[in-house]
């Protein structure tokens, strides 16, 4: 009785289930029959679901339920753009993908996708970029580049999840033609920075602010000097983001260079000199002195800057003194009184020669220019003046011109007295007349570049 009662409860349950089967087999071949879609079917990422040709072609001309698939870390987002897709699809080419599914995936309900080429495509890259930009998630971390600080110190880049909506919606714009199954990665996509620390120009950048803190250029003034170093280049070191370059700015160089002129040019002006019998005097004028060539120390300084090398150097001179410092005389000098016509040479602050001396005639043509002066040359035996234009043919033993005048010191034989008022009526054309013994003394116990103070 109980076995019974069990087969009669299976024939039940069976008889339920051959009803359904056919009830879904006339409700699935009814659609098949009809020209109608399968449930489960899509076209070039259009739903044609239980759709008839004309309808499906319609919906996909349409772009209804066009959808782009994107994940970003694992999570997947399927985005509706048919508002900003227009396609023209082929009656035929969708008659074709209705042909080619049979009875028994109608039957069975089993998804189809095909994928189709569209005739003609177009894409509203503003609607497009609109709906991305609302539907996808929001960026957590902006992309950032390596660059220098404002303390020359390097700063990593920082790789975000900012999207590059222009290569993305580009690639979208491409696979819409396709008509394929579009979907992204959006990892793909993110803005990759453009300098990272390992770039060539940031790598040059830092080994540049190295270099520029171990520089040191400096400008010797005896014990004086300028310093060029790091401290100062900062200042004038700027960088560019957009290049990640690193450059020197030299406009200031100019600047520097003047300032140094005026510190230290002694050329022209006035001085102070403890002389031997009449005191302390003021002399202007004569032609030794520092003088700083600005534009060849210029052009000296860039050239030290562009190398990076540090080096200890002197300004470029367009003329010189015996020594830096506020005298810069020194005390190994050639001392000339035109009062007292008297000649001392000391070396080393001691007085090592003296003599009296004729100089030039108190006339405005011939008179002895006063000044600091120093002796640029030597030469023995020769002649001075031509009788066609200074009106006299002079030979020396002994010649050390001190001046731009065509002045200097020599022996006058033909003169047998010296000193006195002699120069007043009876001087020379300008250049300092001394006696035969003393001028070879003289001679052999100065050098170039001696000062010559006359006053």
């Amino acid at each position: 009785m109980k076995n019974k009662k069990v087969l009669v409860i299976a024939g039940i349950i069976a008889g339920v289930a051959f009803l359904c089967l056919v009830g879904l087999f006339f409700f699935n071949s009814r659609e098949y029959f009809s020209g109608q879609f399968g449930r489960k079917t899509y076209i070039s990422n259009t739903d044609v679901s239980s759709l008839t040709v004309e309808e499906a072609v319609a919906v996909m001309n349409e772009s209804k339920g066009f959808t782009v698939q994107f994940s970003k870390d694992g999570k997947v987002y399927d985005i509706d753009v048919s508002d900003a897709v227009t396609r023209e699809f082929s009656k035929d080419e969708v008659v074709e993908c209705k042909d080619n599914l049979t009875f028994t995936e109608y039957l069975l309900g089993q998804e189809k996708d095909f994928q189709v080429k569209p005739a003609q495509s177009m894409v509203d890259e503003e609607k497009l970029r609109n709906i991305l930009q609302r539907a996808l998630p929001a960026e957590t971390t902006k992309t950032k580049d390596a660059y220098i600080d404002e303390e020359f110190q390097l700063v990593p880049e920082v790789f975000g999840d900012q999207v590059n909506f222009d290569e993305l919606i580009h690639n979208i714009k491409e696979g819409v033609n396709t008509g394929l199954k579009l979907d992204y990665k959006l990892e793909d996509y993110y803005i990759q920075p453009k300098f990272t620390k390992e770039s060539e120009n940031i790598v040059k950048a830092v080994e540049e602010i190295s270099t520029y803190k171990g520089m040191k250029i400096v400008y010797q003034f005896g014990e004086d000097s300028e310093v060029i170093d790091w401290d100062k280049l900062k200042k004038y070191l700027v960088y560019n983001p957009d290049t990640a370059v690193l450059k020197l700015k030299t406009k200031w160089v100019n600047n520097f260079v003047r300032q140094m002129s005026s510190k230290y040019n002694t050329y022209g002006k006035t001085r102070k000199f403890k002389t031997t019998k009449d005191g302390t005097v003021k002399i202007h004028g004569g032609i030794m002195g520092w003088w700083i060539n600005e534009d060849d120390t210029v052009k000296q300084l860039k050239k030290l800057l562009k190398n990076k090398k540090s080096k200890t150097v002197e300004p470029v001179y367009r003329n010189i003194a015996a020594q830096h410092g506020e005298d810069d005389i020194g005390d190994t000098y050639i001392e000339i009184s035109i009062k007292r016509q008297h000649v001392w040479f000391y070396k080393d602050g001691k007085l090592k020669l003296d003599s009296k001396t004729v100089t030039g005639k108190l006339t405005k043509d011939r008179k002895t220019t006063v000044g600091v002066h120093r002796i640029y040359g030597k030469q023995r035996d020769r002649y001075l003046g031509t009788m066609a234009v200074q009106g006299y043919r002079s030979f020396v033993h002994y010649w050390m011109p001190f001046n731009w005048d065509g002045q200097g010191l020599h022996d006058a034989t033909w003169r047998n007295k010296f000193g006195g008022d002699i120069y007043k009526t009876g001087g020379s054309h300008g250049c300092v007349n001394l006696p035969y013994d003393f001028a070879g003394k003289l001679y052999d116990a100065i050098s170039i570049g001696t000062p010559v103070v006359v006053y």
